[in-house]
């Protein structure tokens, strides 16, 4: 009875060996599936990264030759005017040398390649990647597109100590203009030293100007307020002497027109006097020569009645007769016969 269980113990732990665990269960199918994800993944990347190459794009190969090969790699962007349009090939070394450097250039921008055009090396920013730049050169040159194995010319780029020899030769003259500065301002007789004196002189006079203009702005302010109220004052008389003629020149006004009207009586009487006056005088005037008709007659007839009583024997001997005498030329001689 014991062997009986025994080989049945042995039985069920066979059968648990031989059949696998629940949880492993479908395991082959999932490293099956796992692999071909995998493998499929790295086709992918591997046919990607072709593509980024330009392995699945038509190229041509063009030159150029460099003094060194400094910051120049294989897979190096080449870009047209910041757009990518290929990538380095390879670096080999030139026969003269330098470095003799194959670019790929995708077949479709070749046309917008002239055969002046020229390839310098660029950075993004100052700590960007770096590329090669491709410049379409002058106008003035070939325009004709580039071919196939053809060479551009390569701009070198200025390296650090050319920029910094170049920084140099540009500070050399504002460092000696600098010390030169420097030594005059050092100097006791110069003119920053004594500017600097005459300076202090003027801070030291500083403070007897500012009590002189503070008691001058005193006395301007004392002034400005006498000023004010005398201006109130006037200001004050001026209306009053407003009101009182406001009061005053209605009365004024009537008086005016009384007067006017006066002036007016006046002018009407002086007119009508003036008329008739004037018709009297005309009157008179009118009469004058008929008047001076008679005078003339009047006195005729008085000289005849006196010749005629000089001639009467009453008065003819007391009268002498009157003889007709001629006036001397000079008048010293008419004063002596006299």
């Amino acid at each position: 009875m014991s062997d009986q269980t025994d080989r049945m113990d042995r039985t069920d732990k066979m059968d648990r060996t031989l059949t696998p665990p629940r949880r492993f269960r479908g395991i082959r199918r999932q490293v099956s599936v796992f692999l071909l994800t995998a493998i499929f993944g790295f086709v992918g990347v591997v046919g990607l990264v072709a593509w980024k190459q330009g392995m699945f794009v038509q190229q041509t190969s063009i030159y150029f030759h460099a003094p060194d090969a400094t910051g120049i790699s294989k897979g190096m962007p080449v870009r047209l005017h910041g757009v990518p349009v290929g990538a380095v090939k390879d670096v080999t070394l030139a026969d003269f040398g330098g470095v003799r450097v194959r670019l790929g250039i995708n077949s479709d921008y070749i046309p917008k390649l002239p055969r002046n055009a020229l390839a310098r090396l660029a950075r993004e920013g100052y700590v960007g990647a770096t590329s090669i730049q491709i410049l379409t050169g002058s106008a003035t040159g070939d325009r004709s597109a580039i071919r196939d194995g053809e060479e551009i010319r390569f701009v070198a780029q200025k390296g650090l100590n050319d920029m910094l020899d170049e920084v140099r030769a540009q500070m050399t003259p504002a460092f000696q203009e600098l010390r030169r500065v420097a030594a005059e301002l050092g100097d006791p007789d110069g003119d920053f030293r004594r500017s600097v004196a005459s300076m202090r002189e003027l801070l030291e006079e500083l403070p007897p100007a500012t009590r002189e203009l503070r008691a001058m702005l005193r006395s301007t302010d004392r002034t400005m307020t006498s000023l004010g109220r005398q201006a109130e004052a006037t200001l004050g008389t001026f209306a009053r002497l407003g009101e009182q003629t406001e009061r005053d020149l209605p009365v004024l006004a009537g008086k005016l027109a009384t007067t006017l009207d006066s002036l007016n009586a006046t002018a009407t009487q002086v007119r009508e006097t003036t008329r008739s006056n004037g018709e009297a005088l005309r009157e008179l005037l009118g009469q004058a020569p008929e008047v001076v008709r008679n005078s003339n007659e009047l006195v005729r007839d008085s000289q005849e009645l006196a010749a005629a009583a000089r001639r009467t024997w009453l008065l003819r001997d007391y009268v002498d007769p009157v003889e007709m005498r001629t006036l001397p030329v000079d008048s010293f001689e008419s004063f002596g016969k006299r």
